[in-house]
């Protein structure tokens, strides 16, 4: 019997440590373990209560069946009992407490994994309360929220060709690639500017153990804005730079049971992303998070950052989490609430059947949006439930205080753009990333990478969110920029829901002006005495624009933005 509580105990251990089940109400994994419990103190009870009275028992009808399963507890030694006396044998009241303590173990396991989750979470019973998790969706103003953003700020880079320029990166280190892989890519704001940030972690057990006590070496760094822009960080400050504690690692180096065995128990983790500080000093941010709708409806209640390489743990609520950090709510609990939101808008049988009036997300994963405001937010289009390829609006939810503003417009879903953006290449088989939504002076608009069959950077694209037809392509931000207002003028600019912007007339004099061509097309960047910004035109904007000098006194037109560099609409000399 001892050897059996002992190899029950080490396997106790073992659940802990593969499982990590997490021990407070709400959560079911913990149940497991207490109906395992609860079944061996039964058992042992039961067979220690039959050993004494096995002589009383032969005789009834569960004597036989004991004797039919269990034949050696009747071989032993014959014991008299008396039964007049019962409850005064030695012993006896022992194995009746762990019965009973093995029977509340199975009660209270049993009602935690099957009852309880049910009469407390079943969206048929709380789906109001799973439409609120994501809080006051507030009706809002495009426009007025979403800042116009600069040109160098805009992603053009997406996730699939970051890795193959990052696994490009590291091919040029001799070995590095046989000992380590990529991880996830994570897309950050570092000293200001969008990068993919990827961890290179060990590519199997052999490799954790060649490096053990240290950790693999460094991470990858691929600007989401400028494809030219590749670091492989292996040293920072004149140190190295190795990550032990990662989701590739092994025993205790393996970063969720790191955190768990550190005190992590009684809340659950999630979103386990690699981020590094302005310093790029490199950490794990995980999101802790509690169920809030019974046993359903998981939502952030704080983050722990891990320093990767000296295992350093901080924990914080969600009123102080540094400011270096990008994302504290996961996407999947975000698309699960923004769904839930749309979804149960008229109760959870108008969801099932009717459905009227239901919104859904118009794909099955949410994006990124970094604005001029230093504000990260989650964004997805947002349709009616059935399949007509259109958006009636789309949703922001702020990714670090899960502030939801939801702006109704009209047009296209990112499936819809996408095709559009690679029918104007279709000739060249270009294929289009995912549609990312910007505020271009005023005007809701997608942008997509156009990549060729390798993934290759090839292409940028422009479209009009509200009019998918309303396209601007050309091999670089400025050309699609300029091919899009093109598009946009063509139509007199009926698309735009709100353009509040104001265009205004500059006069001055060329301080400096250059010549640069780019996908066929001449353009003209030049600035004027006094002003900073620099002024972007074509031979298309004016013929005058080829001739203009240094010196000469000149007119132009443009939308008044807070932008340092503007496309002129109009163009005049008054020396020629």
């Amino acid at each position: 019997m001892q050897l059996v509580v002992l190899l029950f105990v080490i396997l106790n251990f073992l659940f802990f440590y593969f499982r990590m089940p997490v021990l407070a109400l709400g959560f079911v994994e913990w149940s497991k373990i207490l109906i395992a419990w609860g079944l061996v103190l039964g058992f042992i009870a039961a067979l220690a209560l039959v050993n004494r009275f096995r002589q009383y028992i032969s005789a009834t009808i569960w004597g036989e069946i004991i004797k039919k399963f269990f034949p050696k507890i009747f071989n032993g030694t014959t014991r008299v009992v008396d039964i007049s006396d019962y409850k005064d044998v030695r012993g006896n009241k022992i194995y009746r407490r762990l019965a009973i303590i093995g029977l509340v173990m199975l009660i209270v396991g049993g009602a935690n994994m099957l009852v309880l989750p049910v009469l407390t979470s079943a969206p048929i019973f709380y789906n109001q309360s799973y439409r609120n998790l994501l809080g006051n969706v507030q009706e809002s103003s495009f426009t007025a929220d979403i800042e116009p953003i600069n040109l160098a700020q805009i992603r053009i880079v997406d996730e699939e060709t970051a890795r193959k320029l990052a696994d490009k990166k590291i091919g040029e280190v001799p070995a590095l690639g046989s000992e380590t892989q990529l991880g996830e890519m994570v897309l950050q704001k570092v000293k200001g500017k969008l990068y993919y940030v990827a961890p290179l972690e060990h590519r199997g057990i052999f490799q954790w153990l060649n490096n053990f006590g240290r950790g693999s070496k460094g991470f990858v760094m691929v600007s989401a804005t400028n494809p030219q822009d590749v670091k492989l960080i292996q040293s920072n400050n004149g140190q190295d730079v190795y990550l032990k504690y990662q989701m590739q690692g092994f025993f205790f180096d393996y970063l969720p049971r790191y955190l768990y065995f550190h005190g992590i128990v009684n809340v659950g983790m999630s979103d386990f992303s690699f981020e590094v500080d302005d310093d790029l000093t490199p950490y794990w941010v995980v999101t802790l998070y509690k169920n809030k709708v019974g046993y359903g409806g998981a939502d952030a209640v704080g983050a722990v950052t891990v320093n990767a390489q000296t295992g350093e743990i901080m924990r914080y609520t969600m009123n102080d989490i540094p400011a270096w950090i990008d994302r504290v709510q996961p996407e999947a609990f975000v698309y699960a609430q923004i769904r839930d939101w749309g979804e149960y808008v008229n109760g959870f049988w108008n969801a099932v059947f009717a459905k009227a009036g239901t919104l859904k997300p118009t794909s099955n994963e949410l994006h990124l949006i970094y604005g001029n405001d230093e504000s990260v937010y989650w964004y997805t289009g947002i349709t009616s439930s059935g399949k007509d390829g259109s958006t009636v609006g789309f949703i922001l939810v702020n990714s670090r205080t899960k502030e939801a503003k939801w702006y109704k417009a009209a047009g296209a879903d990112e499936a819809g753009a996408k095709k559009s953006a690679e029918g104007q290449v279709q000739e060249k088989g270009y294929r289009a990333g995912y549609p990312i939504l910007y505020n271009i002076n005023g005007v809701p608009t997608y942008i997509a990478p156009l990549k060729d069959k390798e993934g290759l950077l090839k292409a940028v694209s422009f479209i009009s969110v509200e009019n998918y037809n309303l396209v601007g392509v050309g091999p670089d931000i400025e050309s699609a920029l300029r091919s899009y207002q093109q598009s946009l003028a063509s139509k007199g600019n009926n698309f735009v829901p709100s353009n509040d912007l104001v265009p205004i007339t500059l006069q001055g004099k060329i301080s400096r002006i250059s010549q640069v061509v780019k996908g066929g097309e001449s353009y003209y960047y030049f600035m004027l005495e006094g002003d900073t910004r620099v002024f972007v035109g074509t031979a298309n904007t004016s013929p005058k624009l080829p001739l203009a000098s240094i010196g000469d006194s000149i007119t132009v037109i443009v939308n008044d933005t807070k932008e340092s560099t503007l496309n002129i609409s109009q163009f005049t000399s008054a020396g020629y």
